[in-house]
């Protein structure tokens, strides 16, 4: 994906605000590789495809975002930007957040390279293996409540990133979903096994007042 951002947020501190430093490359942001499966059968016309087999849905590698980072700069300063950024964020866990996509952000593992100074100026590069999917800064929450004596029926909606929920609810209770009855405890939980798609899936909860549902929503 090719694009030309302002800046970028690493963690709690900006490219341009606090480094003073410009991005200067075009290609950011690669896409994820989609990890296909295909079996060759011996006098079958074509390959069958096998990338959905496991979940339902295609599952995708790790994206590749590059920041070239520009400085005008003196000999001193450059020398103490780069000790800065180095122990930063060199082989930690960064979230990443673009002026041009304010409500979204990306999560990985960094690395520094090349660090070099042009006579007033200083370059160096920064690497992230990042999560195939764009993150919403927000946890995705909605909450229903039963009229009296009456089931509590709604549609939860997802984006591609499949989403496990956690879910609150006033008292013991049943929650269906499909054709699949789950038995849930009052409070907080989360249960391994309800998995959201991407879409939207409808539910029933019989017992309870009120039931919550939070869970992280993730795009491409």
């Amino acid at each position: 994906m090719s694009s030309i951002f302002q800046g970028v947020l690493i963690n709690d501190e900006h490219t341009l605000r606090e480094w003073r430093a410009v991005i200067t490359n075009s290609d950011i942001i690669s896409l994820p590789e989609p990890n296909t499966t295909y079996l060759e059968i011996p006098g079958r016309n074509g390959r069958l495809d096998l990338s959905e087999v496991l979940t339902g849905d295609v599952s995708f590698s790790n994206r590749t975002i590059k920041l070239q980072l520009a400085k005008s700069t003196s000999v001193e300063d450059w020398y103490n930007t780069c000790l800065h950024i180095f122990d930063y964020i060199h082989g930690r866990s960064v979230k990443l957040t673009f002026d041009d996509d304010p409500d979204h952000y990306y999560t990985g593992r960094a690395s520094v390279s090349d660090p070099q100074r042009l006579r007033t100026a200083g370059q160096l590069l920064i690497t992230v293996d990042a999560d195939p999917f764009r993150y919403e800064q927000e946890v995705y929450s909605c909450e229903w409540e039963a009229a009296s004596g009456t089931e509590i029926s709604g549609v939860l909606i997802n984006t591609r990133k499949p989403a496990c929920p956690t879910i609150t609810v006033d008292t013991d209770c049943n929650l269906v979903i499909g054709t699949v009855t789950y038995a849930l405890s009052s409070g907080e939980q989360t249960l391994p096994s309800i998995i959201l798609p991407e879409g939207e899936t409808a539910f029933t909860v019989s017992g309870a007042a009120s039931i919550k549902f939070s869970y992280q929503r993730g795009c491409l």
